[in-house]
């Protein structure tokens, strides 16, 4: 009888545990719920100058695996998990793609570069970064409002660009002791002031380019920053287990500085190969008779164009990307 009773006490303490642990998963599940659709119901629209700040002053480059997204997640009101694939829906899922590493797909997509159709879907990003003083490493976009993809930020109104790029790559590489400035002049804004055709990009960042090698004379490297117009499966690749936008070096044939470019994207595209099999698509050389000046690069043997990604890459992908050309820049630059 006491052996019976034993069990059966046993049993009940058993039990009473377990409901305890079920009412505990209840009470978190419930909170949960409510706390999302709290934050859902009062998220409130963050602008791209705000996120922006948010990336530079976060340390985004990090050892964890979607940290952008969870922090990006946390930023505009939604909740912090360590997998949101799991719980949100498929705009957060990978489109699991896989390109060859010694795949040299050096071809640019058609220039889809319409600026009144641009502005409906982007705007001109601020930057407040502080200034630098004697810049080695000028960056620029030709075309300021070409875009990626906004996904995981579609209900907070915000697609990323290539000036958010620019500004991404010139904080990173201030990290690295690369003294880095920004245009951040409003082209199409100068565009209109200057009554210049509405296609002027290169011929308004000449302008520019032009100003800068006056003032800063210790500048050596001047990077157009623009993205491919290329499908998703050719501009994205997968490195140690982390997806990144590739690049592709864009080179003028028909400059004076033609050889000398070639030589440093040459540099670059091999240092590419190294730290990062497979991130680069190449060097795609290209007659440019009816493009302006071939691209700028006939001012300076220094200036280099840079397709970063594709239409389709996300921000995720993107930090990954100027993590790498970071580090790319700053191997060729200090020979390490």
């Amino acid at each position: 009888m006491k052996k019976a009773k034993l069990k059966n006490n046993t049993k009940k303490k058993l039990n009473m545990k377990i409901l305890k642990f079920l009412f505990f998963i209840l009470i978190v599940g419930v909170s949960f719920i409510f706390t999302i659709r709290y934050l859902i119901n009062n998220n409130e629209n963050v602008t791209k100058d705000e996120y922006l700040n948010y990336l530079l002053n976060k340390s985004y480059f990090k050892n964890t695996d979607n940290f952008i997204i969870k922090e990006s997640i946390k930023l505009l009101s939604k909740v912090d998990l360590n997998n949101p694939d799991t719980l949100l829906d498929n705009k957060f899922k990978n489109n699991n793609i896989e390109v060859k590493k010694d795949n040299k797909d050096a071809k640019s997509g058609e220039d889809d570069y319409n600026e009144d159709n641009y502005n409906k879907i982007t705007t001109y990003i601020d930057n407040t970064s502080k200034t630098v003083d004697n810049p080695l490493v000028y960056i620029y976009n030709s075309h300021q409002l070409e875009t990626y993809s906004n996904q995981g930020l579609e209900h907070d109104n915000i697609t990323p660009n290539v000036m958010m790029t620019s500004y991404l790559l010139k904080d990173q590489l201030n990290k690295n002791d690369i003294p880095t400035i920004v245009e951040d002049t409003n082209i199409s804004e100068f565009i209109k002031i200057s009554n210049l055709s509405s296609d002027s990009f290169y011929a308004s960042t000449r302008i520019f380019l032009k100003n800068v090698m006056n003032k800063y004379k210790n500048l050596k490297y001047f990077i157009d920053i623009h993205r491919d117009s290329v499908n998703k499966d050719i501009s994205t690749t997968t490195i140690d287990n982390k997806k990144y936008a590739r690049i592709l070096f864009v080179l003028g044939t028909t400059n004076p500085n033609y050889k000398e470019n070639e030589s440093i994207m040459k540099s670059l595209d091999d240092i590419s190969d190294k730290l990062y099999p497979g991130l680069s698509r190449g060097i795609y050389y290209r007659p440019t008779p009816n493009w302006p000046d071939s691209y700028n690069q006939d001012l300076n043997k220094g200036v280099i164009l840079i397709e970063v990604g594709a239409k389709e890459n996300t921000i995720e992908e993107l930090t990954n990307t100027v993590n790498a050309l970071s580090d790319i820049i700053k191997t060729y630059i200090k020979g390490e």
